[in-house]
């Protein structure tokens, strides 16, 4: 029985078709698709080479077969409904992933189109369109898209823009991206004279223009405290150059670390060059005031446990502020915090806050931080900043605060280490006075001072009498112990600005700028009577002997060296007296002291 149904295969066979004109072939040939003609009862009319190849059959077996035949069982099911419904009249339009003559999947769009005459269907045309090329590229690209979004989505601080080449937004996608003022379904598929606000769109198409002519721009902008860095170039594809990106990192941090770290080298260059501490402290407030944009920053040093002193302020210390305070537990300041703890605090100044924040409140500051300043493991200060806004001081800045602080510590500490070793060098360490050391230098600067202003300069020169019996009657310990009281009660009789320095032995030099001889000779008797007026314990009074000489009087000789010819002077006539270079020798002042070893002067 043969079977009839335009759905099914006529098991007759094929009816015989004519040969296509080689003009027609040729003018199928030059479609760039698959082109083929199915009549009513599902049987290949017409195909062009393509579709010959596409299926690895020969035109003349192509030609007359069932599209079962052609399809394979599988394919043919799938298809089924949609050969019923061109047939019924209704053009069909759908994708479909076809495995070519190789075995190879490829992507291809299909239309079906009715073949109607006088109001009948009598076939469909087929047109297959293989897209195999651009559904990759598409995948490619929207993996790419996927990538890029993932990408601007997971780092902090960044935002990626994509555009097409006619500038329209692709992506637009980033933590960062808000910061900028935009959202992403503002941007995304639009253009950029659209949507961008004043001036930027103007200001940023030249960079984009390059950008799509396969060119790297380079650009920052400031919004708000945060600076970010722009760059913009080209996204490639098998065509060029056919779309641009544009990455912005926020690269506040970098730029703040970077400032920290040229500021911390100049001070550090500063510390090691000996900088006097005042100077360091200054240039850390000003420095610190400037990096971190609060409103003042100060270096303060504790003179207590409950007190402090500001020892450096950026800018100057306002007129509601004191440099000294005191203050109480209950203070609610980042200073009294550190004081109290010894560690980093950040506060809010309130109403309830006590003294130290109602000075800071009366000088408009909100906000305070500041940082320990350690030297030697004790608590010396804080290095602190204070804003006029509540929000102007943040915890992230405790940390580069810190960096400063360590360096103040570093100054601090090298300058009071060097003031003990130029201490230990020039000073005596039994009577506590200069050394000769010392002495000579302050000579040296005495003499030229008096010279270039024309002033007094004097020196006495001063030697314990029979110092010698003290050590052999007593012991050299008591002797020290001499020693260092007649040092004590010459510091008592000098004048500010006066040096008395332990020469060697039991001999003292006292320098008296400003001062004539005259008015020497009568210090040195001051110093001779602070001696011979109290005892020395069980030694008993002690007398000295002083010889004085006034710079003008020096001539040829040093001054040092004709005072002590003065002293000479003294010791020859009788001790226990004074005698001043180049003057007539006063009478003795012989004074008689028991319990010298029977010796008087």
């Amino acid at each position: 029985m043969t079977n009839r149904s335009p759905l099914g295969r006529d098991d007759a066979g094929p009816t015989p078709l004519l040969e296509i004109p080689a003009q027609l072939r040729a003018v199928l040939n030059g479609i760039p698709a698959m082109v083929g003609y199915w009549d009513s009862e599902l049987r290949n009319r017409l195909a062009n080479d393509a579709y010959c190849e596409w299926f690895g059959i020969e035109p003349q077996q192509l030609n007359g077969m069932h599209v079962r035949d052609v399809l394979g069982d599988a394919a043919y099911e799938a298809t089924l409904p949609l050969i019923e419904r061109v047939l019924a009249g209704e053009a069909q339009r759908f994708d479909r992933t076809l495995a070519d003559a190789a075995g190879d999947s490829r992507y291809t769009e299909v239309t079906y189109t009715p073949d109607t005459r006088d109001g009948a269907v009598q076939g469909y045309f087929v047109v297959v369109t293989d897209v195999t090329e651009r559904v990759l590229a598409d995948r490619r690209r929207q993996g790419d898209m996927d990538r890029y979004r993932a990408l601007a989505r997971s780092v902090p601080g960044v935002f990626v823009l994509l555009f097409d080449a006619e500038l329209r937004y692709l992506i637009a996608e980033g933590q960062e991206l808000e910061t900028f003022g935009y959202r992403t379904e503002e941007l995304e598929g639009r253009h950029i004279q659209d949507v961008l606000k004043g001036n930027l769109a103007s200001e940023l198409e030249p960079r984009y223009r390059a950008a799509l002519a396969g060119r790297e721009v380079s650009w920052s902008r400031q919004i708000g405290h945060r600076t970010y860095r722009l760059k913009a170039g080209p996204v490639y594809s098998d065509e060029g150059a056919t779309a641009g990106m544009v990455v912005a990192v926020d690269v506040t941090e970098r730029l703040q670390q970077q400032q920290v770290w040229e500021a911390l080298h100049e001070i550090a260059t500063a510390v090691a060059r000996n900088a006097a501490p005042a100077d360091i402290s200054q240039r850390v407030a000003a420095i610190v005031r400037e990096l971190f944009s609060v409103d003042s920053a100060a270096v303060v040093r504790f003179t207590g446990p409950s007190s402090a002193e500001i020892v450096a302020m950026a800018p100057a210390l306002p007129p509601t502020l004191s440099r000294r305070h005191i203050f109480a537990p209950t203070d609610e300041s980042a200073t009294v915090r550190v004081a109290l703890t010894g560690k980093p605090a950040l506060v809010v100044y309130g109403p309830e806050g006590g003294p130290a924040a109602e000075q800071m409140r009366a000088g408009g500051f909100q906000s305070a931080a500041a940082a320990p300043v350690r030297v030697r493991g004790n608590l010396w200060g804080v290095v602190s900043l204070t804003s006029k806004s509540r929000t102007g001081v943040t915890e992230s800045m405790m940390e580069r605060l810190a960096q400063f602080a360590e360096l103040v510590e570093i100054a601090i500490g090298n300058t009071e280490a060097r003031t003990d070793l130029e201490l230990q060098a020039t000073t005596d360490a039994l009577s506590g006075l200069p050394n000769r050391r010392a002495l000579e230098q302050h000579l040296a600067e005495q003499i030229a001072l008096a010279e270039g202003r024309g002033t007094h300069l004097s020196a006495v020169v001063l030697d314990i009498d029979h110092f010698k019996r003290v050590n052999d009657t007593h012991g050299h310990l008591t002797g020290d112990v001499v020693l260092a009281e007649v040092a004590a009660r010459l510091r008592t009789v000098a004048r500010a600005g006066e040096i008395v320095a332990r020469f060697g032995g039991e001999e003292f030099v006292w320098l008296l700028p400003e001062t004539d001889g005259a008015a020497a000779l009568r210090a040195a008797e001051r110093a001779r009577e602070a001696i011979a007026s109290e005892p020395f314990g069980d030694v008993g009074f002690l007398t000295i002997s002083a010889g004085v000489c006034e710079q003008l009087d020096a001539a040829a000789g040093s001054l040092l060296d004709c005072a002590d010819r003065a002293l000479y002077e003294a010791k020859n006539a009788g001790r226990n007296r004074t005698s001043r270079y180049g003057h007539a020798t006063p009478a003795a002042r012989e004074q008689a002291r028991p319990g010298v070893d029977g010796h008087t002067a």
